[in-house]
This record gives C-alpha cells, sequence and structure tokens, in this order.
C-alpha cells in the first residue's frame, strides 16, 4: 500500500531549516580543528559551515571513500537503461591494473600441489595459462567491457603459509593468485586483471576438487590502478594516511548530552536510511558513520538482513560449531567486545526491541526497515525499485526527514508532488533535499536534527 505524502505546512520546520539555513561556526585553522575536535560541549560539534571560505585542494579521506573522479553509474544512462559507455574521446594513456584472489584449502591439498602430486598435472602452471587465456576474453564475459589490445598479462601465484610472513590471521593455506595487465588505451583494464585473477583461482579449484570440495575462493579484489583521468588509486592508501594521523582525543564525559544513550538508561534515539535495492544505502550510510564518529558521537547501527539467515563465526570456529550442533543461543565474550546469535524461531526480532538494547551509544544508524515507522532519510539513485517496479517516491511518509538523491531525482519527485496537489487539491509537501554525493551536508542536516531533539526533551 502506497504511504501518504500529504503534510501540515508546519510538521518540521526546525528540521527544514538545517540545509536551508545552516548553523554559523566559528572558523578555526587546520591545525586547531585537528587539535580541539570533537568538541567537548554535548558530544555534538556544530554543523559545518564552508559558505565563504577557502577550501583545501584535497579532499577528506573520511568525505570520499571511494576513488572515482565522478559519483555516478556510467554504464547507467538517464533512463536507467545499460549502455556500453563511448570511449571515443578519451586520451590514450599508458595503464596498468594489479589484481588478486586467494583460494584455501585443507593443508594436504595444498602439500599435494605443492609436491606436483595432482593427478591431473601442474596446477599452478595450468592455473597461470588459464589466467592469462581468460583476461583476452573478459569482454565477450563482461557485457559493457570494451575489447582491449592487452600489452601484459602476468599471473603470479604463491603459497600461502599457516605461520609467518604472508600468512593469514586465521591461519588457513592455500594459494594467493597476483594478476598484473597492462594496456595502453582510452580505457582502463581493471576487469581483465581481476578476470585473470578469478579464473586462475578457478583451475586451481578444478585441478583439485577431486580431494577438496571444500576449498573456498575469497578476497579477489582490484590492488592498484593506474592510467587514465583518475590517475593512480592504491588499496590501502587511505587507511595508511588516517594510520599516520593524530590520534582523536576520547570524550571524557560518558553520559550523552542527546535524548537517551550512555548514563541515561534510555535507548538512543534512531535515525533510519531507506530505499530500495542498489540505491547506495550502505555507501551513504558509511559516510555517515565516519562523520559522526569523528564528531566524538558514539554510534551504533542495525542492518535488516534480507536473506533468510547468516552464520555465526567463520565456518569450523568453535561458536559456528556450537550453533551447528544445536545452540539456540550462541555467545562470545572477550576482553573489549561481545557478540551474540540467537535463534528466534519462526518470528523475526522487530527492530524496536532491538533497539531498546542500543543504550551504550549516542545514535543509531539503521539501514532498512521501510515500514517500521522510524525517523528516515530516503536515499535513491534512479527513484525506481528495477527489480520490482516501485517508486521511491512512495517510500516518503509522515516520517521522513530529509531525501538523498540527486537533482534528476528531486525535479521528478517534486514534479510528482505537484500533479498530486493538483489533482486532489491538497498541499503534498516534501522534506528538504540533500544532494546524495554531499555527504558533510547531511552529517549537518542530522546533527541539527538531534540537538533540536535534546532541545525538545
Amino acid at each position: 500500500m502506497a504511504r501518504r505524502t500529504t503534510r501540515k505546512p508546519a510538521a518540521k520546520p526546525a528540521v527544514e531549516q538545517a540545509v536551508e539555513q545552516p548553523v554559523e561556526v566559528v572558523a578555526k585553522t587546520v591545525e586547531e580543528s585537528a587539535a580541539n575536535e570533537p568538541t567537548a560541549e554535548a558530544n555534538v560539534p556544530a554543523a559545518e559551515d564552508t559558505a565563504g571560505k577557502e577550501t583545501l585542494a584535497f579532499p577528506d579521506p573520511a568525505d570520499t571513500p571511494r576513488d572515482a573522479y565522478r559519483d555516478t553509474l556510467t554504464h547507467v544512462d538517464e533512463q536507467g537503461d545499460v549502455r556500453m559507455v563511448d570511449v571515443s574521446d578519451k586520451n590514450v594513456t599508458k595503464r596498468l591494473a594489479i589484481a588478486e584472489g586467494s583460494i584455501l584449502m585443507h593443508p594436504e591439498t595444498q602439500a599435494m600441489v605443492l609436491e606436483d602430486r595432482a593427478k591431473k598435472g601442474d596446477v599452478l602452471a595450468c592455473a597461470r595459462v588459464a589466467g592469462i587465456m581468460a583476461s583476452k576474453r573478459t569482454s565477450e564475459l563482461i557485457p559493457m567491457c570494451h575489447p582491449l589490445m592487452i600489452t601484459k598479462s602476468k599471473v603470479d601465484i604463491e603459497a600461502i603459509p599457516a605461520t609467518g610472513t604472508g600468512a593469514r590471521n586465521d591461519g588457513r593455506v592455500g594459494f594467493r593468485v597476483t594478476a598484473t595487465l597492462g594496456v595502453t588505451g582510452v580505457t582502463g583494464i581493471e576487469m581483465e586483471a581481476l578476470t585473470a585473477a578469478s579464473v586462475a583461482c578457478l583451475t586451481i579449484y578444478d585441478m583439485c576438487k577431486a580431494v577438496d570440495r571444500g576449498m573456498e575462493i575469497v578476497d579477489v579484489r582490484l590492488l592498484r590502478k593506474e592510467g587514465g583521468r583518475s590517475g593512480v588509486w592504491e588499496r590501502g592508501a587511505e587507511e595508511a594516511a588516517d594510520a599516520t594521523a593524530e590520534p582523536e582525543p576520547v570524550p571524557a564525559e560518558p553520559a550523552s548530552a542527546l535524548p537517551g544513550g550512555p548514563g541515561s538508561g534510555a535507548p538512543a534515539p534512531a535515525i533510519a536510511f531507506i530505499g530500495y535495492q542498489n540505491s547506495g544505502k550502505t555507501t551513504l550510510v558509511e559516510k555517515v558513520i565516519t562523520r559522526l564518529t569523528k564528531r566524538g558521537l558514539r554510534v551504533g547501527t542495525i542492518k535488516h538482513h534480507g536473506h533468510k539467515g547468516f552464520d555465526i563465526d567463520q565456518l569450523g570456529k568453535d561458536s559456528w560449531r556450537h550453533a551447528q550442533a544445536g545452540s539456540r543461543h550462541v555467545g562470545l565474550i572477550a576482553p573489549n567486545k561481545f557478540a551474540e546469535y540467537a535463534d528466534t524461531g519462526a518470528q523475526e526480532v522487530s527492530v524496536t526491541d532491538l533497539l531498546a538494547r542500543y543504550t551504550d551509544v549516542d545514535v543509531v544508524i539503521v539501514e532498512g526497515y521501510k515500514t517500521a515507522g522510524l525517523p528516515n532519510i530516503v536515499v535513491t539513485r534512479s527513484g525506481v525499485d528495477r527489480l520490482r517496479g516501485d517508486t521511491s517516491f512512495d517510500l516518503i511518509d509522515d516520517n521522513t526527514l530529509a531525501i538523498a538523491c540527486n537533482d534528476v531525482v528531486e525535479r521528478d519527485f517534486r514534479a510528482r508532488a505537484t500533479k498530486l496537489a493538483e489533482a486532489d487539491g491538497t498541499a503534498h509537501l516534501l522534506p528538504p533535499f540533500i544532494n546524495i554525493n554531499d555527504a558533510p551536508s547531511l552529517v549537518n542536516f542530522i546533527a541539527k536534527y538531534l540537538k533540536d531533539l535534546k532541545g525538545a526533551k
């Protein structure tokens, strides 16, 4: 059933002013900001206001966790249809991509491969050739990939030891595949590198499956890319920069200045980010969590798991074995954290019941739960759920605080509201629109909302 969009004109005046009239803050130098943030007052620093001020020439890694020079899907046109990108006007540059993947297995299987005892022959040599061959056929496998004249295709495979250099934290063994691809052309070669690493791992599985069908292919990912308009990207560069930064001070006051949370005995306030599949919720939630945490807020999260079930811990670990043996409520306790895994039978635990346990944080960011009636922010990129044909416009209700979208969706939603008003003669007021790519403004909005909550208590 579609939700009502009818609103009273004065429903949320304080909230709507958050974007139109940002809270004014005292200008500080970069050095002063690093030394003083987060502010101690109420654990909720003032909203950021960058209007009229000179900004840094480089982005804050916390604001731009993705490396792309754009935040739109190039393989999707304005109508939401897939397309092959026209690269005819792009500059020819030398491009490189390095990708990796790992296949984990029983120690005896690894020993068999290293000792060349596999019945099908030289496992690693076959995998290397398979990876190179696959890189040359990538455009036939991935629909929107351009055929490339590859100038370099190299696949390296090394054993993953149980201990020592190169070992995994969980002690599992297997093989790590690294694919390095090069091309001189107008488009990147990342997909070819990822395909080479994937197929090399698959070939190892095929060569060894007769003795170990429990092998796992994991951690297939891009490590580095060079060339093109976006330049160099390397995995872990942002984390390395953060590691060298001066650590932010921990708030001295444990009690929360917001309604609910630590010291109050009441649950923390919650804001739900709702939207259909592939709307960009998780990416936006990551940015919001990072920035709220940098402001000194203790953030909790709840994610609605759309699948029928999930396993606790890693396969083969003690807690997993407890659950597999029939334990309905498994608890894990470590010196600085704990976790619970409970079987609730056919009944799903309500988000309201779970929120009642969040008394140790300042605010809870909820991803999902479109029908829970929580204060929410509607997140949408195209405005339409392509799987169901539903429109994100119908998610807007009296609990909606804001809409995070692009300018195309904003124009569409405003036009819809106007048509509805003309049809039934009732005002259809919309909440504020915030650019889905502007995380700082969205966090300013949330901070203002939380302060208004505090004032209302």
